[in-house]
């Protein structure tokens, strides 16, 4: 048993866990010392004697230090975190075969203070092995809920009140307050804080709700307290109403007495289940925009929540709300110092996007100048714009590189990983975060090709690396035309029912969608012109598919001659699911490379028509006339598409939907 004082409780009892785990099949050394710098006099000499740089560190950030000194192994930590941290680097070190002797050290500090994760999306809440996880790869706080998960977007979904009692059913309501618990219980245990994603106010919801449900909401609250939204959404909780922000207050007060560990809200925009009312047919909000209506909810739960949560946070986001940069910022700078921001380059996480834009560092710059917090929302994981449902790995450690470099110039207080993965699969991604979290500023090569060379052996290692260079290559060239999120996202893009001649529908919803031009210095992304955004995008895909190709070639030559075994970093990992071998991991990631390549070859060709047709001013016969070449091409593209998913199986239909729209093309061009 390690000396460890002064250290909280949970944190030594998982530090003991995690040492015995590590010294059950190794010589352990005659002494180690685990504890925080500013409790041990002895490790405050070392740090003055500069054996160990923790000293040096600013209050608050979590940084680790591992010295083996004059027979001693000391596993120091600025932070109960950084404990942890200095922990898991010794495992790192002895699984890769070093063996501390003195003079060994291993050191790292964590260049972001708020580095947000979600667990796992399903089933939830997870095991205590996602949050171990997700401690490995540097987390410091874990999303313990999502925007797609029903009621646990919600405080009624954890607590009841007497207010409306029949808010959401009493035993769903049980079974998300001990999921929460759990989940609670295991972050305090690897020193991860918590933050809860909330939607707007509830309302009947989306489409994807049967009718019984959309129904059922309108039996849940009294009809007096319930106005239109206006949209598709439904009636939705008044929020002029006084009952509903009594039924608000109370909510937050009983929530924070049970769940005090909630240091921040996540309120996300008008999605999945959330709205404000209508302001033209609204009796009590009538003239109240609904972006107005979004900042007066801010401000009760921060002002109200903080009466009952000193220090609690209330973010909000970009998604609908910053078509209008300048009015967007103008409100942010009006929210309280309590509140602040998750914000994207692009409405919504990427796995391509890179951009840094003028109008990103003005968000940072509002939020820094009003004492607000400032988080990069991103994908660093799985992502909305990539192929559901391929069971593949999606790794692109150079773009995790490119990312947070971004998001560390830009001077965000965190980032936020929009999505996450299934801890078993250990994703390189993973991997990578943990490297650029403790310098975003690496040149990102070097690092890549160590992460490589320890997971997949030297031989297979330059091939991957290669591959991982052309997906970058590809990403970076995609990353110019981010522009219709999730008009342009394989899973979300309605063209795979298009016909020859472009439907008025589907233009109108492209015009409708068409995020807001972004200057970035002379650069501009998204151009206002309606077809040249359309046309960015084909060129985007055309010019990134041969990199894709490379890259699925690389892989698949790697897959040939990586050696046997687990992937090194599997010991991050200790829950129930086994997790893929070497050759696994990269067939699967393979998968990933040629599944968007699939997709997005047709889908450029597609965006290249709509731009095409918008030139031609919907001339028909010079449409057909000059789009011939293109239409054989996308014919192709059709049959490649079908091909390749029908023989992987997955997503469902997409195989069918593609020969489909092959036929229609080929009998238009006959």
């Amino acid at each position: 048993m390690a000396e460890n004082p002064a250290l909280p409780d949970r944190i030594r009892h998982t530090a003991a866990n995690e040492l015995a785990a590590i010294f059950a099949t190794r010589t352990a050394p005659d002494r180690v010392v685990l504890g925080l710098l500013g409790e041990l006099p002895a490790a405050r000499e070392l740090a003055a004697r500069g054996l160990v740089s923790l000293g040096t560190v600013p209050p608050g950030e979590d940084a680790f230090s591992v010295l083996h000194h004059d027979g001693t192994l000391w596993l120091l930590g600025t932070t109960p975190r950084g404990v942890l941290q200095a922990v898991f680097a010794l495992h790192g070190a002895l699984e890769a075969g070093e063996v501390p002797a003195d003079g060994f050290k291993r050191e790292g500090r964590f260049r972001f203070s708020q580095r947000i994760f979600h667990a796992r999306f399903q089933p939830w809440p997870g095991e205590a092995a996602d949050v171990r996880y997700l401690a490995h790869l540097g987390a410091s706080h874990c999303l313990v809920s999502h925007d797609w998960q029903g009621s646990r977007r919600s405080l009624q979904g954890y607590v009841t009140s007497p207010v409306f009692p029949g808010a959401v059913p009493p035993k769903e309501v049980a079974e998300n307050h001990a999921g929460l618990r759990r989940l609670l219980d295991a972050c305090a245990d690897f020193g991860l804080g918590a933050m809860l994603w909330l939607t707007e106010l509830p309302c009947q919801g989306g489409p994807w709700l049967t009718d019984a449900e959309r129904a059922g909401f309108l039996e849940r609250f009294p009809a007096e307290v319930l106005s239109e939204s206006g949209t598709y959404e439904g009636r939705v909780l008044c929020f002029s109403h006084p009952r509903v922000q009594d039924f608000y207050r109370d909510l937050l007060a009983r929530f924070f007495a049970d769940f005090p560990e909630i240091e921040t809200l996540f309120v996300f925009g008008q999605d999945s289940g959330g709205e404000f009312c209508d302001p033209d047919s609204c009796p009590r909000c009538r003239g109240l925009s609904r972006i107005a209506q979004r900042d007066r909810l801010i401000r009760f739960l921060a002002d109200e929540g903080r009466r009952v949560r000193p220090g609690l946070r209330v973010l909000t986001t970009g998604w609908g709300w910053d078509s209008d940069s300048a009015d967007f910022l103008r409100r942010q700078a009006a929210l309280p110092a309590a509140s602040g921001l998750y914000l994207a380059a692009q409405k919504d996480g990427w796995q391509c996007e890179r951009q840094n834009h003028d109008f990103l560092a003005a968000a940072g710059r509002c939020c820094r100048d009003h004492g607000q917090v400032f988080i990069g929302y991103d994908n660093l994981h799985w992502g909305d714009d990539s192929v559901h449902r391929m069971n593949d790995i999606q790794d692109y450690p150079f773009g995790i590189a490119a990312k947070l470099r971004r998001w560390h110039a830009l001077g965000a207080d965190g980032v936020f990983d929009h999505w996450g993965a299934s801890s078993e699969d250990l994703w390189i991604n993973s991997v990578a975060c943990r490297e650029f979290f403790l310098d975003p500023t690496a040149e990102p090569a070097p690092v890549i090709r160590r992460i490589a060379e320890r997971e997949f052996g030297p031989e297979a290692a330059a091939l991957v690396v290669g591959a991982w260079q052309s997906l970058e290559r590809a990403q970076a060239r995609l990353s110019d035309a981010c522009t219709w999120a999730p008009g342009q996202w394989p899973a979300w893009y309605h063209g795979r029912a298009a016909g020859p001649i472009p439907a008025a529908r589907d233009l109108d919803e492209l015009r409708r969608t068409q995020l807001p031009p972004r200057p970035a210095g002379e650069k501009l992304y998204n151009p206002p012109d309606f077809a040249a955004a359309l046309q960015a995008v084909a060129d985007a895909w055309h010019d990134a598919l041969p990199h894709l190709a490379e890259s699925a070639s690389q892989l698949a030559r790697a897959e040939g001659v990586v050696e046997d075994g687990p992937l090194h970093h599997r010991f991050w990992w200790n829950g129930a699911a086994a997790s893929p071998d070497r050759r696994e991991h990269l067939r699967r990631q393979r998968r990933y490379v040629e599944s968007t390549a699939a997709a997005g070859r047709e889908i450029g060709l597609q965006f290249g028509l709509y731009a095409r047709w918008v030139r031609l001013n919907g001339d028909p016969e010079a449409y057909r006339t000059a789009s011939a070449a293109e239409m054989r091409e996308l014919t192709d593209a059709c049959h490649a598409a079908a091909e390749y998913f029908g023989a992987v199986g997955q997503p469902p239909q997409w195989a069918e939907d593609y020969a489909a729209k092959a036929a229609r093309f080929a009998e238009f061009l006959k």
